[in-house]
């Protein structure tokens, strides 16, 4: 009997991955789509080989730019995490780690370089409102976008928020809980809100360029 369940459930998921290989603009050998998954503008999502794509997660590629969602090799998306590209681009490098329930609005652009991990419930926001006036209400103002650019082997701690307009350099780590305004060197500790540099990781080395704290 459990080699019968194997064999469908096999035959499902490779099932499944055919149907999306048809459907997306491109999606490499050996990547996993599970069930519950939202593909929306699917023909402007690429997704390399070996990635995985959680339960119940959504990629909303709702952009004319093309793709306007792109995950590299080996790309872990995690259970009900939500990317969208809202007339933006969203890039994902390899082997970088979404946690669950994260949220990325790409708007002004979003772009994660490889060996990433952002700790669940994490949100990543290029987009806010202009609220100079009182006479209107704020839905009718402009809306402001900015880049969100996060470089090679960044750690981003549980419920961490990063805002628009912000680098975060190569290997700095964000704690748990932080709100990050402005841009973290690299190879930083930042923490808090809103977060601050506290310190610098050991061994780091001295002549790696990085983001300019502001």
């Amino acid at each position: 009997m459990r080699t019968v369940r194997r064999l469908i459930r096999r035959t499902l998921g490779r099932s499944r991955f055919l149907l999306h290989r048809l459907r997306l603009e491109a999606l490499g050998a050996g990547s996993e789509i599970e069930v519950g998954v939202s593909l929306q503008y699917p023909d402007r999502i690429r997704i390399g080989s070996g990635a995985r794509i959680g339960r119940n997660a959504t990629l909303r590629a709702n952009t004319e730019q093309r793709p306007g969602i792109t995950l590299g090799d080996r790309v872990w998306v995690q259970d009900s995490v939500i990317i969208n590209a809202n007339r933006g681009q969203v890039t994902l490098g390899a082997r970088s780690w979404l946690g669950p329930f994260c949220l990325v609005y790409g708007n002004g652009g979003v772009s994660i370089g490889a060996d990433v991990l952002v700790a669940a419930h994490t949100s990543i926001n290029t987009v806010s409102h202009e609220s100079a006036r009182c006479d209107i209400p704020i839905n009718d103002q402009p809306v402001l976008t900015a880049p969100v650019v996060i470089e090679d082997d960044v750690w981003i701690g549980l419920n961490a928020v990063i805002l628009q307009g912000v680098t975060i350099g190569r290997g700095a780590l964000i704690g748990a809980g932080a709100v990050v305004t402005k841009s973290v060197p690299a190879w930083s500790i930042a923490v808090g809100v809103p977060a601050k540099v506290v310190g610098r990781r050991n061994g780091a080395p001295n002549d790696e360029p990085g983001a300019e704290a502001r």
